[in-house]
């Protein structure tokens, strides 16, 4: 044996001890680790011996159980949000460039009402901006928004005999808020199901506005779904106790009732008298007050829970400034706190220094006035702003009615999200499932057992027809296996029950290189050639068969990888994988062995 056998012996070797060493965590994992272990990363890594790596093969939905949902964004609301904040932009920009205008409008967005009762925002009527100013000043202003805005807004019309212009997003516009609403939706929702420790998430985008998730693992579905699916948009809204106007001459249906109290506070006109709806349900408060509203200001609703089941039982309104003072996008920190007096927990959140100047000058401007939190888009307290806030600190305070131990919880939670992201816009719950840990444990011992009976058929008949060559082509098979799963192990792969099939599929079509190879050889040796020269003209005059039909189930396997998602993505991943070790084995490592049998002068007839 020369020193080119030898060096090829030895980069096999390192392989293969390369490959155990990457298996050994999923060895562990799998067969040795205990229930705490398995559910703790950190204990996992700690009982891995610290100089090997803790990297291992993950299990997808359908082998060890968890949740599959689908989401749809509500990308309305960010295409309104833009728009918003597009009107509030657009007044800084006239006074930059001294035009005068009388006021900048949003038309109010016009509600419906979805079968639950919740609030579904007309697209058209929120993309519009109206801009009233002096009618020679009507050219000045269309200028100063192309330059600042370009494309971003059209001109869709005038009113008013050229008093108001009418600008609106453009469809190129839209159509960007709506994916970047998505996009974010979906960086959030991976951010968020990173803290709650699951591996691997599926997460992909599924049609125009919905998003495919995929948690394996998960012990707690419901506080699971809670987490990913909290908006946690965090909005700061002055509220209007003074106009009340709305609710007069409206028929009040038996359920629901009007309010009216002396506030315990004086706002700048003197004693605030609060007058305000309680109803059932959100509906019966939107069928009362519809079209009655202020186009600058909102209905906002909070709940009213009864103490014993904690249950709610009516939502009160809460008149607000349509526009946020302050959003959560300014956040820099959020943590959990502890009332000394209360003994109850709190959030604290800190603004970054543009917030922080914001929220001083909004606390200064509305001193003696109320300060909604609103909570995806819920009021979750409206406390007195007793004068200017500087620092940029706020606090959020928790619903009534719970334990420590439930108040502990629940403001952890509304951390997480707000740490990991608010959500761009609403999401709905679309589709889910849970797929039990039982089913996971079928699939895994129904899949095992149809690998090892592959297995098992392709080993028996490679020796049975192809003799000691037939055990060459085994053990390369094995090694095929074993570099396979050492790949994904190193890349930290979720295997699927499609994945599995993969696996099958790839021994499959490794025997097939060998079959082609062997054909090859018998028909040289057929021909009268030595063994030596019969192997060497076998695998020269195979290569390419086996390299072409390789090459484009790899172009096929990219083309599911890129397109398909979940289980397709596993499929794809462990085929390209599979063949490429495949082809290593097939090629390289059996013929090594070959070169290495050939070597002895002695050989004058193989075993084929």
């Amino acid at each position: 044996m020369n020193k080119v056998w030898w060096a090829k012996f030895a980069l096999v070797l390192a392989l293969v001890g390369l490959a155990a060493y990457m298996l050994y965590p999923s060895y562990y994992y799998f067969f040795k680790a205990s229930e705490a272990e398995k559910a703790s990363p950190k204990d996992f890594c700690a009982a891995i011996p610290s100089w090997m790596s803790c990297k291992k093969v993950n299990l997808g939905l359908d082998l060890q159980g968890g949740v599959h949902l689908v989401m749809g964004v509500v990308v309305e609301k960010a295409v309104q949000d833009r728009v918003d904040r597009i009107a509030d932009n657009l007044k800084e920009v006239l006074n930059e460039e001294k035009i005068p205008f009388t006021a900048i409008t949003v038309p109010e967005a016009k509600n419906a009402l979805t079968a639950d009762g919740e609030v579904s925002l007309d697209l058209k009527a929120s993309t519009e901006i109206e801009v009233k100013a002096p009618v020679d000043s009507a050219k000045a202003i269309k200028k100063a928004v192309q330059k600042s805005y370009g494309n971003s807004l059209d001109v869709v019309g005038t009113r008013d005999g050229g008093a108001v212009t009418v600008f609106g997003l453009s469809e190129n516009e839209i159509d960007y808020v709506k994916t970047e609403a998505v996009e974010q939706a979906i960086k959030a929702i991976r951010n968020r199901s990173d803290k709650l420790g699951v591996a691997e998430p599926s997460i992909a985008r599924r049609g125009v506005d919905n998003i495919l998730i995929q948690l394996p693992g998960i012990k707690d579905p419901e506080h699971a779904i809670d987490i990913i699916g909290r908006t946690a948009q965090l909005e700061f809204k002055i509220v209007d106790d003074e106009a009340s106007s709305f609710m007069e001459n409206i028929v009040i249906p038996e359920g629901s009732s009007v309010k009216r109290e002396v506030s315990a506070h004086n706002g700048p006109k003197g004693q605030v008298k609060e007058v305000y709806l309680v109803a059932p349900t959100k509906r019966a408060i939107l069928e009362l007050v519809n079209g009655k509203v202020p186009a600058d200001r909102e209905i906002a609703f909070s709940e009213e829970l009864d103490p014993k089941t904690k249950e709610v039982v009516a939502y009160r309104t809460y008149l607000l400034h349509r526009k946020a003072g302050i959003t959560g996008d300014y956040l820099t920190n959020a943590m959990v706190q502890q009332d000394n007096e209360t003994q109850s927990y709190y959030v604290a959140m800190s603004f970054d220094a543009q917030g922080a100047k914001i929220f001083e000058d909004l606390t200064g401007e509305h001193t003696r006035e109320r300060m909604a939190v609103v909570l995806d888009g819920q009021v979750n307290s409206a406390p007195v702003i007793e004068g200017r806030i500087a620092g940029g600190n706020a606090r959020i305070t928790l619903g009534g009615f719970m334990s420590s131990s439930e108040n502990l919880r629940e403001a952890k939670d509304l951390v997480l999200v707000l740490k990991a992201g608010a959500l761009p816009a609403p999401i709905v719950m679309r589709e889910q499932r849970q797929v039990g840990e039982s089913l996971g444990r079928d699939s895994i011992e129904a899949g095992s057992m149809a690998l090892a009976i592959g297995f098992a058929l392709v080993f028996l008949f490679m020796i049975l027809y192809y003799k000691g060559s037939g055990l060459v082509a085994d053990i390369a098979l094995l090694l095929n296996l074993v570099f396979l799963l050492a790949v994904m192990a190193m890349f930290e792969a979720t295997l699927t029950l499609p994945g599995m099939a993969g696996i099958v599929l790839t021994v499959g079509m490794a025997v097939d290189a060998n079959v082609i190879i062997f054909e090859r050889i018998r028909e040289e040796l057929r021909s009268g050639k030595t063994p030596r020269a019969a192997v060497e003209a076998g695998y020269s005059k195979a290569f390419w068969a086996i390299f072409d039909s390789n090459v484009t189930t790899i172009i096929a396997g990219i083309v599911l990888m890129q397109y398909g998602s979940g289980p397709v993505r596993g499929f794809a991943v462990t085929l390209i994988t599979g063949i490429i070790c495949s082809m290593f084995t097939a090629l390289f490592v059996t013929r090594m062995i070959f070169d290495g049998r050939m070597s002895h002068r002695s050989v004058r007839k193989l075993s084929i």
